[in-house]
This record gives C-alpha cells, sequence and structure tokens, in this order.
C-alpha cells in the first residue's frame, strides 16, 4: 500500500507538534491512538484522548488517567516511539500514521524513518507525518501518486540496494538500481496527472516533502 492516508492507529511522539487543523484528518475514522512519552502533551493539544498512553516518562511526568497505561523502564534497548510502534503492530494494527515523529533530535528522526522499513517486514505500513513531510517505505510493490505541484518526491534505497522505475516524473526511470549511498533520487516533480513509484528487489524510502 505505501502511503498510510486513512490510519486504523495513530501513534502520537514527542516530537515537533502539529496544529489541530492538521491533525484531524488522521483521526476522522476515529483510529485506535497511543501516544508516547511528551507525545501525550502532544495529543492533548488536539483535544484527542489516546487509547493507550506508554512510555518512560523522562521528558514528562507520566499522567495520571485512567487510561489504559504502560511505564517502561528508561533503560531500554529501544525508543519510546520504537516500542509505540510495535505495540500497535502486536494489536493488529496495519495502516499505521506515527505524527511527531521529527524535530530537533536528528538521531530519533532517523530510528523513525527506519521503523517505516521494519513495519513492511511485519506487513504494515507506517507513513510519518509532518508539516512538511510524508514519509513511507515501499518493498516490492508499486505506489501510485495524484499530481501536487506543491510537493517534491525523492526516493532513497535503505537497507541495501533496490530496484526503482519512475513514470509520470520530470525525472523518470526505468529499473534503475539504487543504492544506499546514491542521492540521484532528490527533489523529483511529478508531471503527469498520475506518477508511479515501482520498488522491486529490495525497499526503498519516499519523502513527499512540501516546496515552501
Amino acid at each position: 500500500m505505501g502511503i498510510v492516508t486513512n490510519p486504523d492507529c495513530v501513534i502520537f511522539a514527542g516530537g515537533d507538534a502539529m496544529p489541530k487543523e492538521s491533525v484531524l484528518p488522521f483521526l476522522q475514522n476515529n483510529p485506535y491512538v497511543i501516544t508516547a512519552d511528551a507525545g501525550y502533551a502532544f495529543a492533548k493539544l488536539t483535544d484527542c484522548t489516546p487509547n493507550l498512553i506508554l512510555g518512560d516518562f523522562d521528558s514528562c511526568a507520566c499522567p495520571q488517567t485512567d487510561i489504559e497505561t504502560v511505564c517502561l523502564n528508561p533503560i531500554k534497548d529501544d525508543t519510546d516511539s520504537a516500542v509505540a510502534v510495535h505495540e500497535a503492530i502486536r494489536r493488529g494494527y496495519k495502516r499505521i500514521v506515527l505524527l511527531g515523529g521529527t524535530g530537533s533530535r536528528l538521531d530519533h528522526t532517523f530510528a523513525n524513518f527506519d521503523l517505516c522499513a521494519y513495519a513492511k517486514t511485519q506487513g504494515v505500513d507506517l507513513t510519518v507525518a509532518d508539516m512538511h513531510h510524508r514519509v513511507f517505505a515501499l518493498h516490492n510493490e508499486t505506489q501510485m501518486l495524484s499530481r501536487d505541484d506543491s510537493k517534491y518526491i525523492s526516493v532513497f534505497a535503505l537497507g541495501g540496494a533496490c530496484t526503482v522505475t519512475l513514470k509520470g516524473f520530470y525525472y523518470p526511470l526505468e529499473n534503475y538500481t539504487f543504492t544506499p549511498f546514491c542521492g540521484l533520487g532528490v527533489s523529483n516533480e511529478i508531471t503527469a496527472d498520475t506518477a508511479q513509484i515501482t520498488v522491486t528487489d529490495g525497499t526503498a524510502l519516499v519523502f513527499m516533502t512540501q516546496k515552501d
């Protein structure tokens, strides 16, 4: 499937928050909501009540509420966001959006992009969304995208080489092998009414980036 626009689970993390009006479209079909650590404060800003609260609460106090809460040991192998993704997958959700997954901690941002690829190994689609980006992974599949002149599309190999075909783009490609050290896929644009990204023999990370 690739990009998630109609999630069955939304995770609020503790990175950069988004305005309420930008979050509401992800909540319109009443997805299951998980907050990861300081993501609880982000969710409250949007008047969203989570179904599950989890975290080691090193960046905020543990909320005092009757909502199901999982308190994590701060000495752990995964970030709070990763635990939230694992928990969403364990509970059977297949279309996940991670909000607050980008920000000043670039190491956490990078780790959240890796989660997009990890989710694919579990048969799950995960999209990281913020005010300027939609980031998702493709693994041996095709993603159709409608033309949007306000966005750049960038494609990168993730975890090894992959083969990419781009149709309906300003810079088309046919079965081109991307490697993890190749920047060729940066800042492409859709020129047809509908464009197509096909990834085979590996995994690609796709960025839809607002031009402004």
